[in-house]
């Protein structure tokens, strides 16, 4: 074998679980660290590694690790021992080389190089029995680069304007960002406290301002990352600061423009907001929490698929959320969380066609499906037990009993269990008939035919309507057509109803709206929304938006008076609302193997954009009644005006109105 291909490689997930780890450990709040407050599994601390070779004379390797352990060659045979981290050669023939691995503080892990590389052909286990194909990636190609390390790129940014300001100076970078800042002073006895801040208001409040650092006793101060547009350095002495933009080299595949310049605007910055949450795994926002919360990552998935396409990441954090068995709690300890997490998993699947991946976390999947269905009460309803949060969004709900959108989601995710255990070879009618069962008891409990509605909850008898179970019903095709027809007009488009303040939750209802062949009120809801927090000078999508709310208020969340994410993941809904219902393109088959091309202009007088495919893209421009489209990938049709039209790969099909 030819050296260059060797990587890095561990025991299958546990890179994953490692690095959450290190990420759930960063997170800090007025100079005090918050750790996450769920149950977070450990890598395994002890591996061996496994792989047969064969060859007709001796072998040379050197397995270049940082734990501790022995080569062995035949290990059932009472086979021979050799050290690790040095030239070592074997006999000739066929044999099993195993390499055992323990690493208590770090992840174990190794790197082969000679005769016999490490790659994705080799088996790991915890030093059980059980053998599975190794993790790996490309990225870990460099035996000096070591997995113990996530990865980034840095570039160099600088401040765009700097001002005097009360007893110090504030530094603006122009627009949101992240990464470590350098500061630099003449006396390694000047004393200077710089506050970080999302808003020029919360670098002005020492009280409330989340993220701030006291500095004494050097000349140049290395900071860590953080989050930041403004930092103000509070100090009359001079000095330097400089900072740099700590990214994952991801690229878009996606793009989008139309007549209004306030749509291209919005794209942009929520491209950019997803890029800044995008790192080792999707994160929540990238000032506050900076964990993974599987609710903001199931959106995040979709987007990724119209924006970067790019699978690793999604495997990432399906991984590292799912973690391992045996589970005692929800994850995130939240209820609809660990429906998102198994239902992912599918979706992910249906768009790459990673069949090797659904069988590799199917029994995680199970086993955190077989927990939910044992805290289930006697109708087989989704009930809050001790330790639960039923979530679903910030919004008021009547959550007095089982809830309407968690029975949903749990129909979903029986749905998916049964697809997922089939693809494994598995029977999978158990959990057909609980879907079976449970949609009958959710139509009749929750559906109201007074209120033309789905109500959130049966047992208070207050019959309170909100929208989440109605989008529910509409998105994942659980309403009737008729009932889908009321929603529609009773929930949709009734002003009455409560309105959802999250992007979260408005992602889900744009979607709704598309379905439901109202994608005119979507694309209103996209410029006054979303629209609304660029008219307040967001320069990346916030966690919450009130339209009216002025400042400072709407900085405020969970009563602390700069708690609010500004910049936030879930905010990058539009990507995925104009690639999927613009644009028009979506998968009719695993992997695009079939994908449709149905774009919708809308109000749009003219449009046009690209949407990423598995094996290429597809771009459409519409302008004034004329269509052209054209795709590099085969597989796919025009639907048009009621006309379906086949669409050859690289072969343009133009249509006039």
């Amino acid at each position: 074998m030819v050296e260059n291909k060797a990587r890095w490689i561990w025991y299958p997930g546990d890179f994953e679980i490692y690095h959450s780890n290190l990420l759930h450990e960063r997170r800090e709040e007025r100079g005090v660290n918050r750790i996450g407050y769920w149950v977070q599994p450990t890598n395994w601390s002890r591996v061996d590694f496994k792989k047969i070779y064969e060859s007709e004379k001796p072998v040379t390797i050197h397995v270049h690790t940082l734990g501790y352990g022995a080569i062995k060659v035949d290990p059932s045979l009472e086979g021979t021992q050799y050290p690790i981290n040095q030239d070592v050669t074997l006999p000739a023939g066929r044999h099993e080389l195993r390499v055992c691995i323990s690493d208590t503080a770090k992840l174990p892990c190794i790197y082969v190089t000679g005769d016999v590389v490490s790659d994705d052909t080799w088996e790991a286990s915890n030093a059980s029995i059980n053998y599975f194909p190794v993790g790996c990636t490309p990225a870990f190609t460099d035996v000096n680069a070591t997995p113990h390390v996530f990865p980034f790129c840095y570039k160099p940014i600088e401040y765009v304007s700097c001002e005097k300001l009360n007893e110090g100076l504030l530094y603006d970078f122009g627009r949101e960002t992240f990464g470590p800042v350098t500061l630099v002073s003449e006396n390694a006895e000047d004393e200077f406290t710089v506050y970080y801040g999302e808003s020029i208001e919360e670098t002005q409040d020492p009280d409330w301002c989340s993220i701030w650092e006291k500095l004494s006793g050097k000349t140049e101060y290395n900071m860590r990352s953080r989050a930041f547009r403004w930092i103000y350095v509070k100090s009359d002495k001079p000095h330097k600061i400089s900072a740099q933009y700590e990214y994952l080299p991801i690229e878009d595949r996606a793009d989008f423009e139309c007549d209004d310049p306030l749509v291209k605007k919005i794209w942009d910055i929520c491209s950019y907001t997803f890029h800044l949450n995008s790192r080792e795994f999707f994160l929540d926002g990238i000032k506050r929490d900076r964990w993974v919360w599987s609710g903001d990552a199931y959106q995040s998935y979709r987007i990724n698929n119209y924006l970067f396409c790019e699978p690793e990441i999604t495997k990432r954090t399906i991984t590292a959320l799912l973690g391992k068995p045996p589970y005692e709690q929800h994850i995130n300890t939240i209820n609809d969380y660990t429906m998102y997490a198994i239902i992912s998993l599918y979706e992910h699947y249906f768009a790459t066609g990673d069949l090797k991946f659904v069988k590799q976390l199917f029994p995680r999947a199970k086993g955190l499906y077989d927990f939910t269905v044992s805290r289930l009460d006697e109708d087989g309803l989704v009930v809050e037990r001790p330790g639960d949060w039923i979530f679903m969004d910030w919004t008021e709900m009547d959550k007095d009993g089982p809830v309407c959108a968690e029975q949903i989601l749990l129909w979903r995710a029986s749905q998916v269990m049964e697809k997922m255990a089939e693809l494994c070879g598995l029977d999978g009618r158990e959990y057909a008939a609980r879907a079976e069962k449970l949609y009958t008891v959710i139509q009749e409990k929750f559906w109201d035919d007074e209120k033309h509605a789905f109500i959130d909850t049966f047992a208070s008898g207050k019959r309170n309507v909100t929208r989440h179970a109605n989008i529910f019903g509409i998105l994942y095709d659980f309403a009737t057509e008729e009932q889908k027809k009321d929603i529609l007009q009773h929930v949709l488009l009734n002003p009455e109803i409560t309105q959802i303040t999250t992007p979260y939750f408005k992602f889900f209802e744009l979607m709704a709206l598309c379905e439901m062949g109202h994608l005119d009120a979507a694309q209103e809801m996209l410029t006054s929304y979303w629209g609304g927090m660029l008219e307040m000078g967001a320069t990346t999508i916030w966690e919450e938006y009130f339209p009216g709310e002025g400042k400072p208020e709407c900085f405020s969340m969970y009563s602390d008076r700069f708690g609010r994410s500004l910049c936030h993941a879930w905010g990058s809904g539009p990507i995925y609302f104009l690639g999927r219902y613009c644009l028009g393109v979506s998968a009719a088959d695993v992997a695009y193997s079939r994908f449709v091309v149905e774009p919708q202009p809308g109000i749009y007088k003219s449009f046009k954009g690209t949407v990423p495919l598995p094996q290429g893209e597809v771009h459409v421009e519409y302008d004034n009644g004329r269509l052209c489209v054209s795709t590099d990938q085969p597989g796919g049709e025009v639907r048009w005006n009621g006309e379906v039209y086949p669409l050859e790969p690289n072969c343009p099909l133009c249509i006039e109105k």
